[in-house]
């Protein structure tokens, strides 16, 4: 439906009333001959609008009488015009559908409209090759599906998967046709004219220079690695974990076939497995996409982009990294999906009702990382040029909160929501404290408010249990308790004590930047001209950052301050999803040396000066550990604790000077 400005649809009557537009010159021209004719009256856009509308009244069998309700519908004439025009031949919508996209031979012109159909229908331009195209792979999915049984099951497998492949290639080809829509290309300023043109054009290719950049380094940073199974997907590991374990050992044997065969072989399995989820019975009454739908036939926001996988040898392994995650997300919301459906028609939900499928279908895309984002939903291409996985965020805020923030969840839903948050839960807790049991007093963090909660500690690697939920319990601990708890320290911090001292805000800013996408990351370096290890970002800094795969950046941060053992386990680790950080206490004296030190690096030189606040660093490192240990230590207050500690790092410091024969001299002002 459209509505034609006032002005535009006089146009039309008093064209009609001269005998400038009569039904009979309209119907002797082709539909691009009409298109041209209307937009002499009203424009292009109108009449393209008013010209689709008329070739569809053709499709009426009285097409005289047609044209009469054509120029009534557009022009709005008055009660005595209208008793002037015949009544209106009304067709049922089935037959007008059947006729426009299987058209008959002796219906020449709809071969010249149904690009505008489709061009409406699939909000983009379509050619008349595109629209025939697109008419041919209808009826091939309508030719599969009519083998369909009444009950949405087919008699043989071969045919659910052929009305599949069909409906895959069918999306396929309208992605492109989308995707080639709304590419944008760079304009060359030198070719427009105007400052105000020229300034439009460099926006315009610095817009498109900052998409290519998020998207291409945050798809590149997310692969070379098999993690949806210890991150998105571990909450299924905790409630569905046979599930979880077919699917996990599947995505194995896709990343061999990819690395094997090549990217071709890659997208012909997530095209293998959408066909498989198309003809699932599910999919066919409707359930997949009742309400808030499943997600299966959309591209994951950790893979934004498949262009990384162009690259030579770079490219399969690329490639695999994004087959076995979307393959591997695609078969776990199917098959748990179908799994809740059943449970739920068994204790009598309504199957029909929008809300009841919607909540199921949001409630197994969140336990498998892609959490709804309500009104920002449209929203989220730009929050992730941001954000590295806002969705994947949301779906662990939506788990611990039982989908609080959901609009329009069942109460089956949220039921089924407590059951895994329970399980969720229990699970974490029983593996936490088997790893206590069987390590030292540093291998399970217990409070709350330390980084290190949830987390199961060997050595300086902190492995990631949780999934990224534990980030978020962190969060709003410290905020609540108002207080934060170090992680190589143990010492309990108070918010709002004393100039300087962290805040809550502090607290929310800290978590937010650990959001951060790739190219945010290293804006926001630039910005406070201090990377995250506290030294000034330079070229190659902020390349690493945009370029390097995260599990790479885990094993060299490991390989830096751990043993080969644990190096090799914290890759392994986080190619699987299970998160490895490692880090130990780290002053840099480059950062505000003051007046001591800045006298030392220049007596020492920077080489030595960096040579030895490494070596403080180390010696601090061993003192803390030496204190964690003491019973006389962990029995004094958090302030005693920090006095303690501070006199034991100055003790090291004057006994680093003395290795370097420094005495500081305090200048006069």
């Amino acid at each position: 439906m459209f509505c034609l400005p006032f002005e535009e649809a006089e146009k039309i009557k008093q064209a009609i009333k001269s005998g400038y537009l009569n039904p009979e010159k309209l119907n002797s021209m082709t539909s691009q001959e009409r298109r041209a004719f209307f937009e002499t009256i009203i424009g292009k856009e109108n009449a393209k609008n008013v010209n689709l509308l008329f070739e569809k009244k053709l499709l009426l069998k009285n097409q005289e009488r047609a044209m009469y309700d054509w120029a009534r519908e557009i022009t709005g004439l008055s009660k005595e015009e209208k008793e002037a025009i015949l009544a209106k031949i009304r067709q049922t919508y089935e037959e007008k559908k059947r006729r426009i996209e299987d058209p008959a031979e002796n219906e020449k012109f709809l071969n010249e409209i149904v690009s505008d159909i489709y061009s409406k229908k699939y909000k983009t331009e379509v050619t008349l090759e595109e629209a025939e195209m697109i008419t041919n792979l209808t009826s091939e999915v309508r030719k599969a599906k009519a083998k369909m049984n009444e009950d949405f099951t087919w008699k043989t497998k071969e045919d659910g998967l052929r009305f599949g492949s069909a409906k895959v290639a069918l999306n396929n080809y309208l992605g492109k046709l989308k995707a080639e829509a709304i590419a944008e290309t760079f304009i060359d300023p030198r070719k427009v004219r105007g400052i105000y043109a020229k300034i439009e054009a460099l926006s315009h290719n610095a817009r498109i220079g900052i998409d290519f950049i998020a998207s291409n380094s945050r798809a590149i940073v997310a692969s070379l690695d098999n993690s949806l199974w210890g991150r998105q997907g571990i909450k299924v590991l905790f409630t569905h974990p046979k599930t979880w374990a077919i699917h996990f050992a599947k995505s194995f044997n896709d990343i061999w076939t990819v690395i094997k065969k090549g990217t071709e072989a890659g997208d012909a399995i997530i095209d293998g497995v959408r066909a498989e989820a198309f003809s699932r019975k599910n999919y066919l009454n409707g359930r997949y996409e009742m309400g808030k739908k499943l997600d299966i036939g959309i591209a994951e926001e950790e893979f934004p982009t498949s262009l990384p996988s162009k690259i030579p040898v770079f490219g399969r392994l690329f490639k695999a990294s994004e087959v076995a995650y979307e393959a591997g997300a695609i078969r776990l919301r199917i098959d748990i999906a179908d799994k809740i459906y059943d449970l739920a028609e068994q204790t009598g939900v309504d199957m029909k009702n929008k809300i009841e499928i919607g909540s199921i279908n949001e409630l197994v895309n969140s336990m498998t990382g892609r959490g709804r984002l309500g009104r920002l939903e449209s929203a989220a291409p730009t929050l992730n040029k941001m954000f590295f996985s806002v969705k994947f965020l949301k779906s662990n805020i939506d788990t611990l909160t039982l989908h609080a923030f959901s609009e329009e969840f069942s109460s089956f839903a949220r039921k089924q929501a407590a059951i895994n948050l329970l399980k969720i839960t229990a699970s974490i807790g029983i593996i936490l404290a088997i790893a206590s049991s069987l390590g030292d007093d540093d291998t399970v963090e217990w409070d709350t408010r330390s980084s290190d909660f949830g987390k199961i500690r060997i050595g300086n690697t902190r492995f990631d249990i949780t999934g990224g939920m534990s980030s978020i319990v962190i969060l709003a601990s410290r905020i609540i308790r108002q207080s934060t708890k170090s992680s190589t320290t143990g010492i309990i911090t108070k918010f709002n004590e004393g100039y300087g001292s962290m805040t809550g805000m502090d607290a929310l800013w800290q978590f937010t930047e650990n959001k951060f996408s790739p190219l945010f990351s290293v804006i926001k370096e630039l910005v406070e001209q201090e990377t995250f290890e506290g030294e000034k970002p330079t070229l190659v800094t902020s390349l690493k950052n945009l370029t390097v795969p995260m599990v790479i950046e885990t094993g060299m941060d490991a390989a830096e301050k751990e043993s080969l053992a644990n190096t090799l386990l914290a890759l392994i680790a986080d190619g699987l999803g299970i998160s490895a950080n490692t880090y130990s206490y780290n002053k840099n004296w480059e950062i505000a040396p003051g007046k001591e030190l800045e006298q030392f690096r220049q007596v020492v030189g920077k080489d030595a000066f960096k040579e030895a606040n490494k070596l403080y660093n180390e010696y601090v490192n061993k003192a803390i550990e030496k204190l964690k240990a003491n019973e006389k230590y962990q029995k004094l207050s958090d302030e005693d604790k920090e006095q303690m500690l501070t006199k034991i790092k100055n003790e090291i410091k004057e006994e680093i000077f003395k290795k370097y024969k420094f005495k500081y001299v305090p200048t006069k002002k």
